[in-house]
């Protein structure tokens, strides 16, 4: 690959929280990150959000929409 010890990379899909934003990645053993992982707040809610590597080999290098996890436990009284 590169020297570099970072990519730039386009997490693409599903709404607007985190669709089309572009953010850096380490390289894994001087490869690309096959899925991305990132977990968003709102609303008091926390979801894990999942990308998986696309098709393409110029920066931005594309990532796509595979999955969500709501992430926050629920709040139930006993």
């Amino acid at each position: 690959m590169t020297d570099e010890r970072t990519y730039k990379a386009e997490l693409i899909g599903p709404t607007t929280v985190g669709n089309a934003e572009v953010i850096e990645l380490p390289y894994v053993d001087g490869a690309y990150q096959d899925l991305v992982e990132l977990t968003f707040e709102a609303d008091g809610a926390t979801s894990v959000r999942t990308w998986a590597l696309g098709e393409g080999t110029v920066e931005p290098i594309p990532y796509n929409f595979v999955g969500e996890v709501d992430a926050t436990p629920p709040n139930v009284e006993n």
